[in-house]
């Protein structure tokens, strides 16, 4: 894939490299949690038509953490449950609102998988790539 630069804080040249969104995907790895969090608020902003995030607390914690995201590329749902320190991974195959078929995955593969899919998505439609060209600047 062709890499793509950034510069003087521009609008990011030639087609969305895979290379940079995964490595953006992976910040902040290190703390699951903080993980969790950071990556639900970005795919959020990037792309709200293709992720639903749940999260998990009281009725009067003020912030509730992130307890399942969930981001659909039809027919494949690339879900990332978080609970007490801890990252489940795992794609599943949909097929008319049923799972069929799950495979668990480990943390950097499925960030891989969910980037090749969003740099797919970006290529087919305009309002995708831009959203996620400000997601790359802004990381």
């Amino acid at each position: 894939m062709n890499k793509e630069c950034v510069e003087g804080g521009g609008p990011v040249a030639g087609p969305l490299s895979f290379d940079v969104l995964a490595a953006s995907l992976r910040q902040d790895s290190r703390d699951l949690a903080v993980f969790a969090e950071v990556l639900a608020k970005k795919l959020e902003q990037a792309v709200p038509n293709f992720v639903r995030i749940e999260r998990q607390g009281g009725l009067f914690q003020k912030n509730p953490t992130v307890r399942r995201i969930v981001v659909t590329f039809d027919p494949w749902q690339y879900v990332l449950e978080h609970q007490k320190g801890r990252v489940n991974a795992m794609r599943v195959k949909m097929v008319r609102g049923v799972a069929i078929k799950t495979d668990p995955m480990d943390l950097n593969p499925w960030i891989d998988a969910v980037s090749e899919e969003l740099v797919r998505v970006a290529s087919q439609e305009s309002e995708a790539r831009e959203s996620l060209e400000r997601f790359l600047l802004d990381s």
